[in-house]
């Protein structure tokens, strides 16, 4: 379940001086609190979405929406708000700075992974695990025995998974019974064809 919604917090306060009130017909100034909303997921804020200003009597103490004010309040109101440059607070946007993070760490990681696999091609060692897509499009694994000037010698993996994630139920060394040869030049096409999909160390 996912938990969303809007919630508000206080932007803002001042006051219009030399009005007058509604409710008690004093002469008098009344003090506002601007609020701002937010949309938030999992009570993260992710980005504004409007505002919403009170204003309370400073004699009777009565609270209205500044909607509900007569225009001459209004104006008031609305001109001290425009001189004060009301900023939304640079956190409501908290979930989209999350995001965007998350996105560039993924991109970053993923080139980090691709050079890593890269050099585990270039400089096979015994002992490294390729997990494959096997010809029957199933997954599987094989693991280097030795290598040799121009080819390597793999334990074969006798099981398949067809979930890339089940991998780890079948990397058991009873399954490595069969050693197979391949060129180093048929390893590095079977990685750039992507048949190798990953290579452990």
């Amino acid at each position: 379940m996912i938990f969303y919604g809007t919630k508000a917090t206080n932007i803002h306060n001042g006051k219009v001086i030399n009005v007058k009130c509604p409710n008690c017909e004093a002469n008098t100034s009344m003090t506002y609190s601007i609020f701002g909303k937010y949309a938030h997921v999992y009570w993260i804020p992710f980005f504004p979405i409007g505002t919403v200003g009170v204003i309370e009597c400073d004699s009777c103490k009565r609270t209205f929406e500044v909607k509900e004010l007569p225009e001459e309040i209004k104006t008031k109101y609305i001109r001290d708000t425009e001189r004060s440059s009301i900023k939304k607070p640079i956190w409501y946007y908290s979930g989209l700075f999350i995001i965007t993070l998350v996105v560039a760490y993924g991109f970053y990681s993923s080139k980090e992974s691709k050079i890593e696999q890269s050099t585990y091609i270039e400089s096979p060692q015994k002992g490294d695990l390729y997990e494959i897509t096997a010809s029957s499009g199933y997954y599987s694994t094989m693991k280097i025995d030795s290598v040799l000037s121009d080819s390597i010698y793999f334990f074969v993996n006798d099981m398949e998974t067809n979930k890339k994630s089940g991998i780890s139920d079948i990397d058991k060394e009873k399954n490595y019974k069969e050693l197979y040869g391949f060129s180093k030049v048929e390893i590095k096409e079977m990685f750039e064809s992507e048949k190798i999909y990953e290579i452990s160390r």
